[in-house]
């Protein structure tokens, strides 16, 4: 048997806790964490608090004493390490008992261990943290409680729903927390400048919520839309289509001229101040190749940008027109952008040829300045010259869009798909209600089939080409008139085919609720603004207030250098007046392009502002919008029932009716004009030194003083405007209230002559002041 003393010389370094037995030559092995465990569950289950026992037997494993408080599993565990210390031990005896010992080795207590029993020992040491391990790893999975296993239950979140916006308040008392506590765990997570009417959306209240133990959800059923289909990859599918060709370039080049010779008809006659208000779409069979080419008009006016895009966006080439004698011009260099944007080809037509002035090289020279690889220069855009009036190279414009659209191998899906295009144009017209101008981009068009475009849909009821011709079907790149819209689609629009009307109204329900939660959350970020900025300008006034206490005057907060009273003082800024309108187009291309040119023109002062534009005519509600508002109702190119124009009269609305855009917008521009503070400019008609003051004894025996002067310029008459000056800085400005001359009241006092001066109630004169009359203009100002 081992000493004691041995083993420890061994194994003591392990941390375990070991004592001699008194009365045997075993030892009584403990670790340090069991004791604190074992005490740990003494304080917390009131358990026998006698002391631990000191002693285990060496048979049974058990304590001798003490163990009747001891929980049974911890008996079990006490038993189980003590078990492999005396089978390790027994074995290492076993091993060695046979070695014989020298006298010198004296008796067991006091023999040294050779290298192979120590190996040995430690190997015990190794088994017995092993099994240690082992039972520490089985205790932590069990419960506290002796005959429960311990099984690790999560919480389960609450369910909470939340509105789509709320302020923190009303989140504070959702999730039933104090607002301090939550204004601070705003902190913690991030949130800077938070009060307690800060208004938050969906989302990030549901952050908040889950740090709390809620799962929210918003009920939100706009998921259901329609989407555009995924492009054909079935070769057998798609067939050849006629190419959509839009005509760009700048104003008054002759962009329409040239249509009206592809279709022989007249058209710039009927366009007000001759340029093109809005899109036309229609379709021309090409007299030399007989292939159908759809043709889109693009506006040039600057005020048209909107629709000039679109039309890029929708079509497969461009033609830009450029005047022979005017070359490139800022919506010719607009056009270029937005096809090279949109990564169209471009035929360039170079118009007006047969002019006397006409200088096509110029052209061609500037617009490889710009950008566009011309043929002439070795590039690959094609360059023809042509003459919307007389008809030359006409045939030759018409053979490179058929060449170049063979090149681009132009193909669409026309059977087993759905119906997709685009909206070139909307108007009301009389006896056929809400009509629009749709451009088929895929599948086909028929009568009866439902079509949704933006937040509004339609029931085809009546299809019609641009010569007015009943259709019953149309195809790819055939532009359709479409009848029967329950209203009016904006221009520019993607029109999908819908299975059924119940679809279509959900998928419009859908679209505006999602629509008025986008308004909303802007609406809320302006509110938030607003009351971010009343708490800056209450925290200025505090800090104002604070410092006003410390003695400092209004002056010496002016004098701080310090950045956190830099902007204590700033004066607030003139509020801008908003000149509201109202629009009334005839097609809804052109109330877009007039809302985009009007709506927030002007400066600081004072703004224009579009209350909302519409297509037809002024109604009544109108006239009762705009004089609630003050709002001017502007009608373009409509004519004005004689019953609306009555009203708007008696109650004292004014309608203006135009014809063309820019005139629309100058009057726009000379409205604003009229609304802005004039300058006032200050003329000098005359001035006098002061020579002497005298005091006077009036009627009443009152005294008052009067400046003696003489006229140095000018004539001073009674009653006029004066301003005293002294050393260069003004101290006065009034009237002149009484004007001798020597003893004699006057009139007037001209240049050289002395006079006496009298300001009423103010007297300060001095010797050597200076007083001037003097003049106030109005000078008006301009935008």
């Amino acid at each position: 048997m081992y000493s004691i003393k041995t083993v420890r010389s061994v194994i003591g370094t392990t941390g375990w806790l070991k004592r001699p037995c008194f009365g045997c030559n075993s030892a009584s092995i403990r670790t340090a964490a069991d004791l604190a465990m074992l005490n740990k569950l003494r304080s917390k289950k009131r358990i026998n608090r006698n002391p631990l026992p000191t002693t285990v037997d060496p048979q049974k494993g058990q304590p001798e004493t003490g163990n009747k408080g001891v929980p049974p599993h911890t008996q079990s565990k006490i038993a189980s390490e003590h078990k492999v210390v005396r089978n390790g031990v027994k074995k290492v005896e076993d091993k060695f008992q046979k070695k014989p010992h020298s006298k010198s080795q004296g008796n067991s207590r006091s023999r040294k261990i050779s290298k192979e029993e120590e190996k040995a020992l430690k190997e015990i040491s190794t088994e017995f943290e092993t099994h240690r391990t082992e039972a520490s790893k089985s205790a932590s999975k069990k419960k506290r409680s002796p005959n429960k296993p311990k099984t690790a239950v999560e919480r389960p979140k609450i369910p909470l729903t939340l509105p789509s916006f709320l302020t923190v308040s009303n989140l504070s008392t959702i999730l039933r927390v104090r607002n301090e506590d939550l204004l601070t765990k705003l902190k913690e997570l991030g949130f800077e400048n938070m009060t307690y009417n800060y208004i938050l959306d969906s989302e990030t209240a549901a952050l908040i919520a889950d740090e709390y133990g809620f799962e929210a959800t918003t009920n939100d059923n706009t998921s259901v839309d329609l989407f555009e289909q995924p492009e054909c990859t079935e070769q057998k599918l798609l067939v050849p289509r006629a190419p959509v060709v839009t005509i760009m370039g700048h104003v008054d080049h002759g962009k329409t001229t040239i249509l009206d010779y592809l279709r022989k008809s007249s058209i710039v006659n009927g366009e007000f101040g001759g340029i093109t208000q809005h899109i036309g779409a229609f379709s021309v069979k090409t007299p030399k190749t007989k292939k159908m080419i759809t043709f889109l008009d693009t506006p040039g006016h600057a005020a048209f940008l909107k629709m000039r895009q679109r039309g890029a966006d929708v079509t497969d080439i461009v033609v830009l027109v450029v005047a022979a004698d005017d070359s490139v011009m800022p919506q010719t260099k607009e056009a270029i952008k937005h096809a090279k944007n949109s990564g169209v080809p471009i035929i360039v037509a170079i118009n007006k040829c047969d002019k006397p002035d006409a200088n096509p090289d110029k052209v061609v020279a500037d617009l490889a300045g710009h950008d566009i690889d011309v043929e002439d220069y070795g590039g690959e855009t094609q360059v023809v010259r042509v003459s919307g009036k007389t008809g030359l190279g006409m045939e030759d414009l018409e053979e490179s869009i058929i060449t170049l659209s063979e090149v681009l191998d132009l193909k669409a899906q026309e059977s087993k798909t759905l119906c997709e295009g685009w909206v070139i144009e909307s108007e009301m017209k009389k006896g056929l209600g809400n009509t629009a101008t749709f451009l088929v981009r895929r599948g086909v068009l028929e009568r009866g089939k439902i079509i949704v475009a933006g937040n509004t849909w339609c029931k085809v009821k009546i299809m019609k080409d641009e010569h007015g011709k009943v259709l019953k079907k149309a195809g790819p790149s055939t532009p359709v008139e479409v009848i029967g819209w329950k209203d009016l689609p904006e221009a520019g629009q993607l029109g999908l085919e819908a299975k059924d009307e119940a679809l279509a109204k959900k998928v419009i329900l859908n679209r505006m609720a999602r629509e008025e939660k986008f308004k909303e959350a802007q609406d809320i970020e302006k509110i938030n603004e607003m009351r971010q900025s009343e708490l800056r300008e209450a925290n200025k006034r505090q800090k104002i207030e604070e410092l006003a206490k410390n003695g400092l005057s209004l002056e010496d907060i002016r004098k701080l250098d310090s950045e956190e009273y830099k902007d204590l003082l700033d004066e607030t800024k003139q509020e801008c007046e908003i000149v509201p309108f109202i629009i009334r187009a005839d097609v809804s291309g052109s109330s877009e392009a007039i809302a985009e040119s009007i709506d927030g023109l002007g400066n600081d002062e004072v703004k224009s502002k579009v209350l909302y534009q519409e297509v037809g005519p002024p109604t009544e509600t109108d006239i009762e919008r705009a004089e609630t508002s003050g709002a001017i109702i502007f009608a373009f190119n409509l004519k004005t029932p004689k019953d609306i124009i009555l009203k708007a009269e008696r109650r004292g609305v004014h309608i203006k009716s135009h014809n063309v855009i820019y005139h629309l917008i100058e009057e726009v521009t000379h409205e604003l004009q009229s609304r802005l503070k004039p300058d006032i400019k200050v003329e000098v008609l005359a001035s006098a030194k002061v020579r002497a003051v005298f005091s006077i004894t009036g009627k009443n025996k009152k005294e008052f003083k009067i400046a003696g002067c003489k006229v140095s310029q000018g004539i001073i008459k009674r009653n006029s405007q004066i301003q005293v000056t002294r050393n260069g800085q003004m101290i006065y400005r009034g009237h002149i209230d009484a004007l001798k001359h020597e003893r004699d009241d006057v009139a007037e006092v001209k240049k050289g002559m002395d006079c006496g001066v009298s300001l009423g109630r103010w007297q300060n004169f001095e010797e050597g002041d200076d007083i001037e009359v003097y003049e106030e203009k109005e000078v008006p100002r301009y935008l």
